[in-house]
Formats: structure tokens, sequence, C-alpha cells
């Protein structure tokens, strides 16, 4: 009896300790398993991050996209956007002065100071090119103009401090003599854009298409005509909330390469040191009237004008481009800018194939040429009445085609985008009727806003604006009930 009882506690203490070492195993290989785990999302999380600097974050996140693994060929996703290009002026000699190694140390410091300033005015880099940056701000213009001043800002900070680094090398160093400030262009354009993937089936990329962006590169590019770090076009400045906020003024209506229709480009000018500021401010009227003569072919009126433009304000590099043309007095030098060409005829290609609203613009497109025609000939009157009846025919067609978008379902992007464009259209137009109505401002400066900025922007929304609604309409209601 004792023996048996010997004998079953020596089986109980085996069957513990086995159970002891059993759960010793399962614990370590559950702490292996565990580790494992944690060493595989460790890794992931890394490969996740790396992505991120290859693939902006932003990006899957407008493509309603979590990951990288969720994105597949062919997503994608209309958004309005402002699209910054900017450029190092002279990169091309600068590197030839440079080792490979130098080159890309120059590269990568100078974009460690762009991209902070990018993320800050709520914009992230869609691509570098060289020594191009492309960035893309989802909100308002305001962003993308802030943040293109304070690139700006941040230059002049690299700048400073790349002059102290080179000043420290030994004279006969040949980065010291590359020892020059850096300058760059901005240009910026707003507007629809497809966000999505391309590429193959073994090479894919996010990215972004559409017109808008084509536009904001050759813009970019005018900035080395006019000889101003920053340009944007009509559309961008359409799309700042409060215009008042910078210091703006109209320089060019130009018809880029690639481009059909003439784009009106404005100067963007709260970089400049605040003396030249200060003074293109206290000159733009001038300035203003300067152009009107020069658009409508008045070259020596223009000339007179712009020459009083560079007395008081030497340092007004597009006065001195206009002055220079001016003297010459013949544009056909001018390649891709200046363009000029004062016609205003309806054209086929402004048709949209939908008889009513196709009617109505015409008859608003005459009102506009007749309206620029008797500011032309100073009939205050006739100009005066014009106007009025313009600002009833276009509030009447805008209210219509916005019970149209409404009553077929237009997305909602350009829906928003649509009903911007023609909120500005009327607070322009209001703006030259008050000025028509007050008899203060100077008539040709009035036909100038009437016949290269009102007829060239009415025009850019039937050609874009309205070619985007007719193609959504086109099968969902037939062209006798489209107005």
């Amino acid at each position: 009896m004792t023996r048996m009882t010997k004998l079953g506690a020596t089986d109980s203490g085996s069957l513990v300790n086995n159970a002891d070492d059993e759960l010793r195993r399962l614990r370590a290989r559950l702490e292996a398993e565990s580790a494992t785990r944690q060493g595989v999302e460790q890794r992931l999380a890394q490969v996740q991050s790396a992505y991120s600097r290859f693939v902006p974050p932003q990006l899957l996140e407008l493509l309603g996209k979590e990951s990288i693994l969720d994105v597949d060929w062919g997503n994608q996703a209309e958004k309005k956007m402002t699209i910054l290009f900017s450029d190092i002026r002279g990169f091309a000699s600068m590197s030839e002065r440079m080792s490979p190694q130098q080159c890309f140390d120059f590269i990568n410091a100078y974009l460690s100071f762009m991209e902070p300033v990018v993320l800050a005015h709520g914009g992230f880099i869609d691509k570098y090119i060289g020594d191009s940056v492309m960035a893309l701000f989802p909100a308002r213009g305001d962003d993308a103009l802030r943040g293109a001043l304070g690139m700006l800002t941040a230059l002049d900070q690299f700048n400073a401090q790349r002059s102290i680094l080179q000043s420290e090398l030994p004279f006969e160093n040949p980065e010291r003599r590359c020892g020059s400030d850096v300058h760059i262009g901005i240009g910026m354009n707003s507007g629809l854009l497809m966000l999505g993937v391309i590429g193959g089936s073994n090479r894919m990329e996010v990215t972004v298409i559409s017109d808008a962006v084509n536009l904001a590169s050759r813009v970019e590019t005018l900035t080395k005509t006019y000889q101003t770090p920053i340009l944007i076009t009509q559309h961008t400045l359409n799309s700042i909330r409060f215009p008042a906020d910078f210091s703006i003024r109209f320089i060019d209506r130009v018809r880029v390469r690639g481009k059909h229709l003439a784009q009106s480009i404005y100067e963007v000018f709260d970089a400049d040191p605040a003396p030249l500021k200060a003074a293109k401010l206290a000159s733009r009227d001038t300035f203003e009237d300067a152009l009107a003569h020069y658009h409508f072919l008045r070259m020596e009126q223009a000339l007179t004008l712009f020459s009083d433009c560079l007395e008081h304000t030497p340092g007004d590099t597009p006065a001195a481009v206009y002055w220079q043309r001016c003297r010459q007095a013949n544009r056909a030098h001018q390649g891709e800018a200046g363009e000029t060409d004062s016609a205003t005829h309806w054209r086929q290609e402004y048709l949209l194939d939908f008889p009513g609203l196709d009617e109505i613009h015409q008859v608003i497109f005459s009102h506009i040429v007749a309206l620029s025609e008797a500011l032309q000939r100073e009939a205050a009157g006739t100009a005066e009445q014009l106007v009025l009846k313009l600002v009833d025919l276009t509030n009447e067609h805008f209210e219509s085609e916005d019970r149209m978008m409404e009553a077929h379902g237009y997305p909602q992007s350009p829906l928003l985008e649509h009903r911007h464009q023609h909120q500005k259209f009327c607070e322009f137009l209001g703006t030259l009727a008050s000025e028509i109505q007050g008899g203060k401002t100077a008539a040709l400066r009035l036909a100038f806003r009437c016949q290269f900025l009102l007829l060239d922007w009415f025009i850019s929304h039937i050609s874009i604006t309205d070619r985007h609604l007719q193609r959504y309409l086109v099968g969902r209601v037939t062209p006798d009930s489209s107005a």
C-alpha cells in the first residue's frame, strides 16, 4: 500500500513537471511568434514609411486609399487643385562647374529648404524633375501662393547659409567659385485634374494628368521672359479667396506652346524688396494704361507710359521688357509669349453642339465685344447701357446653367468649380460696371479689361469648363432641353 502511494506521488510529480515544461515551451513559442510578428510589423511599417517617401501619402488619401497595397492600375479621381512648378535659373551652367557628388549635394540641400515650406502651406511634392519641383495644393490658391512666397523666403535663407559655407572653403576650392546666389522661377495654374495610377503591369506610378498641369509648367518658363520670380494664371487668380491680400498685377495675354487659346497671366511681387514693391504699387495704374495702349497697338503712347514707369521704378523688369518691345515695334520675335491679337470674332471651336448653350454664349460674346468697342470710342452712355445688359444676361444664363447641373446630377467637384467661376465672373463684371458708371477710370483701360480679360475669361470658360459639362451631358439630356 505504501509502495503504491509512493508510485502515485512520483507519477503526479512527473505530470506536473511535464505540464510545466510544455507550458514553458508554449510560452517560448508564443514569445518567438510574437517577436517574429513584431519584427514583421516593424518591417512593414518601415516599408510603408519608405513607400511614403516615394509615393506621397496625400495622393493615396485623395484616391481614397489607405496604403500603397490598396492601389491598383486604373484607380482615378477628379480633383480641383493648384499646380506649382519651380525651377532653378541657370542650373545647367552651374552644374557644369560641379562634380557629380557636389551637384547631388547642392540639389538635396536646396530641396531640403523647399519641401518643408510646401508641406507647411497644405501642399505636397508630386515629383522632383532634376532641379525642378512640381507641387500640388488641394485647397484654394491662397495656400499655393503663400507657399510660393514662402519658397522665396526659404531661398534667401538657403543662399545665406550657402554663402557662409562657401566662404569657409579654401580659396582654390572649385566649389567656392560657384558662389553666386541661386534664383528660381515659379509658375502656377489651377483647375480640374485627373489623379490616378498610370503605367503598365510591371511599372506603375500615382500621378496627375491634366491640361492644367501642362499650363502650369508653361507659365513657369515665362518667368524667364518677364524676369520675375512668380507668375500665375487667371485660373489661379480666380481661386484666391482674398486677392487684395497680395500684390498682383496683370502682365500679359500670352499664347503658350501647345495652347490655341490666349492665357492671361499675372505677376505676384510681394517678395520684391520693399522699395521696389512700393514703387510698383504706386505705378500700377500707369503700368496698366501702358499695357492697354500696347495691346491696342498704340505703340508711341505705350512707349511713353512705360518710360514713365521705368523712370520712377528702374527695377521694374516687366516694364523694361515692354519698353524694349515698343522700341522694336515688332513682336514677331516673341515666339510663344506676347500674344496680342486683338481680333474678336466668334469661332467654330467655341461651339458645344448644344444649341441652347451655343446661342446664349454667342449673345454674351457679342455684347462683350460691343462693350469693348464702345469704351474704345469713349461712348460712355452706350457703354453703360451695354454693361448693365451684360450683367442681366450673364446672371440669367448662370442661373439656368446651375439649375441644369443640379437637375442632371453633375458631380460635386466640377459643379463647385463651375459655380466658383460664375461667381468670379460676376464679381469682375460688377466691378467693371461700377467703374464705367463712375466715369473716373480711363476708358481705354476699361476697354482693355473688357476685351483682354473679360473676353479671355469667357472664351476659356466655354472651351474648358463648359465643354467639361457638355461631355457629361451627352446622352443625359437632349440638345433642345439643355438650356
